[in-house]
């Protein structure tokens, strides 16, 4: 399954989204969110995708998506780079 561009993924529902994400998405890592959710990040060729996971209901619930760098910075303390 090939990954669609960030507008034609944005019109899925959640779980073509979800399976998509899952089985094409690169795992890049993970932060929590303010209610306790584990959120994941995924590079997804174009764009990045946040999944959303609850984990007192084991429930995925929630992607977003974006193209601009900002909302990565939320995962700075996560991301280690090797010394260049």
């Amino acid at each position: 399954m090939a990954i669609p561009s960030h507008y034609a993924f944005k019109r899925l529902d959640l779980q073509e989204q979800l399976a998509i994400v899952l089985g094409e998405g690169t795992y890049l890592t993970m932060r929590f969110g303010e209610e306790g959710d584990r959120i994941n990040l995924y590079h997804m060729g174009s764009f990045f995708a946040e999944v959303y996971y609850d984990p007192e209901v084991n429930h995925l619930h929630h992607c977003r998506t974006f193209v601009s760098t900002g909302p990565l910075e939320a995962y700075t303390d996560q991301m280690k780079l090797p010394n260049l």
